[in-house]
């Protein structure tokens, strides 16, 4: 990945650093794979997953920080172009996703399901507050594809609306989605001191502070000495707040955006961004890079472990008696049949994992959360009405009905993004332990060929898988009280003799009707509590069964590669030995070319393992 700092003109050429060492390992790495697939290795599918982990592997870099930081100006000064809209006023009120994409495209995502394809120029109308004030277009999160060498390498950069403005339902999505992300940009200026809707924001996000990154922007604005200043003081505000050390960048993403749209290298180096880029380098090669090479390299050797096996049982086929061969093949069906009678047994146990594990652990979390969320919520709501009682009762209901729905969101979404997490985080858990169990399986499958037949073998792994894609949105009901008319109702069925009374009746009325609108709200605001609750678990179940069937199809297609490549192979050697001794020899040497070449790939993928630790 190209220095994000690095003007337009000069994204083709590799700075030097951490990140271009990686690039360097991960194009040996697709090399590999590339020769073991023309090498046509019987786990090939494996190899082609694999392929796909380490090119789109992907990266959130979240930007976040008070409004009218300059968060947008910052997006569009790494990707060097005038791309997302920016305004005087707090302008970003849904998260914007910027990925990878050949042509520029935007895709608008909203909360019922449905995807709209938008041009461009219509994008201020889906993520701006005054195009989509208060997300009344429901709006659950906008992407937008852009060929930047930057995004090529999985990283997407997630711009959020800013905290602390006067609209709180933005600093309510800011919060929700950093626990979403693998890395965070917390952008602080200099024109005006850290707010307390930043401060609180810290205080409230230590557990990522060894992902931050904090900027502070707008440098252009002051001299030299006055930059210094303001950096110093930054710090000892932020350090009394994280109570760790903290580093900030100035930069100006003002000018970084103009000396990469004018190729300006002296702007750009005024800007301050090439610290800030190769800082940032070097912690996606920390968190991100060195992880994936290690663990992509590790499962390539044993695929090749499980190859090289096949193919030196091919071997030995050629050389061994017929009738030796196949007293060893039933040998081998029979070890495989009790195996496969162990791999049925592991969905039973799996499964009762799950339970345990997650399902169990999540109601319980839930019951926590509705009685919790319930009766904070009827004193919050007893408060709200006190200061709203005296609306008319049109105005009252939907008051009473907009605090609600406002409240549940903040309360669900919070709870959502947690939960999220820490399931995923058990569910990953569970699937390494059962993972484990499997590669046992298949390692005594294996070491039983293996000392079948006199060939060494190497274990070979399998992993986990945890689904991404939620279909939970918020649903509230849309039924309409109806009671703005009650009062003028009630006094129509009044006798007309009475009616120099009618003041008070219709105090009367209004009254009832009050009471009548708070009563009824309370049922609805505990129902849709309920509601979001089962709505929440339903979601979180359904991500659960299509993990976990995922993990099983990986499992189960492991343990048959490994089983038809063994009978396979054996099956191979024999069947050559009956095309005569000239076909024989050459085939054989075909096979031991293949195992050089299989040697050669091993050495290099070692290589790269040693390399990836050293970085």
């Amino acid at each position: 990945m190209p220095g994000i700092a690095q003007p337009a003109r000069d994204q083709g050429e590799n700075p030097p650093g951490a990140i271009n060492d990686y690039k360097v390992l991960r194009d040996g790495i697709l090399a590999a794979i590339g020769q073991m697939l023309d090498l046509r290795l019987t786990d090939r599918q494996s190899c082609l997953e694999l392929k796909e982990k380490i090119e789109t592997n992907t990266f959130n870099l979240v930007v976040v920080g008070q409004f009218k930081r300059g968060k947008t100006c910052l997006i569009n000064a790494l990707l060097g172009t005038d791309l997302l809209p920016v305004s005087v006023v707090p302008l970003t009120s849904i998260v914007t996703i910027l990925v990878y994409g050949e042509n520029l495209a935007v895709k608008v995502f909203f909360n019922d399901g449905r995807i709209l394809d938008i041009p461009v120029e219509k994008l201020p109308e889906y993520v701006t507050e005054s195009g989509n004030p208060r997300n009344e277009k429901e709006v659950r999160e906008v992407v937008v594809l852009y060929p930047s060498p930057y995004l090529k390498d999985g990283v997407r950069l997630v711009d959020t609306p800013g905290v602390g403005s006067v609209y709180l339902h933005n600093t309510d999505v800011a919060y929700s989605y950093l626990p979403k992300s693998d890395g965070a940009l917390f952008l602080l200026s200099v024109d005006q001191p850290a707010g307390s809707a930043e401060l609180e924001f810290l205080s409230d996000v230590r557990e990522f502070a060894d992902r931050i990154f904090f900027l502070l922007n707008k440098i252009d604005y002051l001299p030299g000495e006055e930059v210094e200043r303001s950096v110093s003081f930054s710090r000892d505000t932020l350090e009394e707040i994280t109570g760790a050390e903290a580093r900030i960048f100035p930069v100006s993403a003002k000018l970084a955006l103009e000396g990469r749209m004018e190729g300006s290298p002296e702007k750009l180096a005024r800007s301050g961004l090439p610290a800030f880029s190769e800082a940032l380098d070097r912690f996606l090669m920390k968190e991100k890079g060195k992880v994936l090479l290690g663990s992509v390299s590790k499962n390539l050797l044993r695929i090749l472990a499980a190859a090289k096996l096949e193919i030196e049982l091919e071997l030995k086929s050629l050389k061994t008696p017929v009738e030796e061969i196949r007293d060893k093949i039933k040998a081998f069906e029979s070890k495989k049949e009790e195996l496969l009678r162990q791999r049925r047994d592991f969905d039973a146990l799996f499964n009762a994992e799950l339970d345990r594990r997650i399902v169990r652990e999540l109601d319980k979390d839930l019951v926590r959360l509705k009685t919790d969320l319930a009766s904070r919520m009827e004193e919050e709501f007893n408060r709200f009405y006190e200061e709203k009682k005296d609306l008319s009762l049109k105005e009252l209901n939907d008051a009473l009905a907009e605090f609600v729905r406002e409240r549940i969101e903040v309360e669900f979404s919070a709870w959502k993004n947690r939960a999220d997490d820490t399931l995923s985080k058990a569910f990953d858990d569970v699937c390494r332990r059962f993972a484990a169990n499997i590669n046992q399986i298949i390692d005594s499958l294996l070491g039983f060929s293996s000392q079948l037949f006199s060939v060494p073998f190497e274990a070979v792994e399998a992993e986990s898988v945890w689904s991404s894609e939620s279909s939970f949105y918020y649903k509230y009901e849309t039924e309409a009280v109806g009671l703005d008319m009650l009062a003028d109702s009630l006094t129509q069925v009044v006798p007309r003799y009475i009616s120099g009374r009618l003041e008070r009746l219709r105090a009367w009325a209004f009254r009832t009707a009050n009471r009548v609108i708070l009563g009824k709200r309370k049922r609805r605001m505990k129902e849709a509590i309920e509601m979001q609750a089962g709505r929440l678990r339903f979601d979180f179940i359904e991500k659960l069964n299509r993990s976990a069937q995922a993990f099983r199809r990986q499992v189960t297609a492991k343990m048959e590669t490994i089983s038809d490549g063994v009978t396979s192979a054996i099956e191979r050697g024999m069947d050559l030995r009956s095309k005569g001794e000239e076909e024989t020899t050459r085939l054989e040497t075909v096979l031991t070319e293949k195992l050089a070449a299989m040697d050669r790939i091993r050495n290099e993928l070692a290589g790269i393992r040693e390399s990836a630790e050293k970085i």
